[in-house]
């Protein structure tokens, strides 16, 4: 039986919270993203994304590579593996070619994913493990003196 309260338009769940960077529709950016913040993907990643906070996956983005975050929202398509220290959501038309690791997982009806699927209990564990790496690999090192 179908809950009529949840929405299943993308638009109005993605945009609740707004991430500090994007890759607009119709770009194409090939490299690592790594990030302290969130970050919503409209266009197309050749490279992995990591971000300490929400990774969102508009209907028009595409990722090929691992994608690891907080709570991660695909609306597009993802061909790599993909690592949540939350909730992964796969929306309607969404489609995954990878392994998924995740503390929940909702999938709604046609999603397609193609690989392994991991609930894991160990959000705050990994979240803080992770924040931690990126933060002591984006700090400055200090200056040297003669």
């Amino acid at each position: 039986m179908a809950n009529k309260n949840v929405k299943t338009d993308e638009p109005q769940r993605a945009y609740k919270n707004l991430p500090d960077a994007s890759v607009p529709f119709d770009s194409v950016f090939t490299g690592d993203i790594e990030t302290k913040a969130g970050v919503r993907i409209d266009g197309n990643i050749k490279g992995n994304i990591a971000a300490a906070g929400n990774v969102i996956i508009g209907s028009d983005g595409s990722v090929e590579g691992t994608v690891t975050g907080k709570d991660i929202n695909i609306a597009g398509n993802v061909n790599g593996n993909v690592n949540s220290f939350g909730t992964v959501q796969m929306l309607a038309g969404s489609k995954l070619v990878g392994d998924l690791q995740a503390v929940s997982v909702a999938i709604e009806q046609g999603a397609y994913l193609k690989g392994m699927c991991t609930i894991t209990d160990k959000r705050k564990d990994n979240a803080h493990e992770y924040l931690g790496k990126l933060e002591n690999k984006t700090q400055p090192k200090p200056a040297q003196t003669s």
